[in-house]
């Protein structure tokens, strides 16, 4: 199976921005572990007026929100749907301007160290960083990532361990974003063949 790093579209013309989560460490839902995030419904205020999309990141903490278009589309996976459930979708209300589906955000508990080391070109934060020295060992950017397929198993979406802002989902999940037409959503191969897909 084949992977691709998920991220929101930010050349789209007049798109939204979405602001931070209200009344909520908006980092917890980057790594919910060990917490246990509680069932709730959320509130985030739209930091820039645009046309809305189907799949969007936070501006803060690149929490990820989907209309229902996009939920739906992840329906039958089973990160998604019980016993599993190592993603779940809550309730949020899109407050700064009208709009026309319910969005929920998406919380990813699953992480998992999959990075081909030898494959990927990376800087990580050394032990003694003059700015983290709390994140010595953990990934600090990417110039080319590719995981490592033997490593994952059969999940479909998973952030990545030791830079949770990456977002990882597998070709299952791409092919039913885009069969659904589900806007926002740009996928980034991490397969060592160096495409990008819109």
């Amino acid at each position: 199976m084949k992977y691709y790093l998920l991220r929101d579209d930010l050349e789209l013309p007049s798109r939204w921005f979405l602001g931070d989560i209200r009344n909520v460490d908006n980092w917890d839902f980057s790594d919910p572990a060990p917490y246990v995030m509680e069932p709730a419904i959320y509130t985030l205020d739209v930091y820039r007026k645009g046309t809305a999309m189907d799949y969007t990141a936070t501006e803060a903490f690149a929490v990820p929100v989907l209309s229902r278009k996009a939920k739906d589309a992840l329906s039958g996976l089973p990160e998604i749907d019980e016993p599993y459930y190592h993603t779940v979708l809550e309730p949020v209300n899109v407050e700064g301007m009208p709009v026309e589906q319910d969005y929920f955000v998406m919380i990813i508990e699953t992480q998992i160290d999959c990075v081909d080391e030898v494959r990927s070109d990376f800087q990580k934060y050394e032990v003694n960083d003059p700015v983290r020295p709390d994140r010595a060992g953990e990934y600090r950017s990417f110039f080319n990532l590719v995981v490592d397929p033997e490593k994952i198993g059969d999940h479909h979406i998973f952030r990545l361990k030791r830079h949770l802002g990456s977002i990882i989902v597998s070709e299952e999940v791409k092919r039913r974003f885009e069969n659904a037409g589900v806007t926002g959503a740009v996928f980034e191969s991490v397969n060592g063949d160096g495409q990008t897909v819109a």
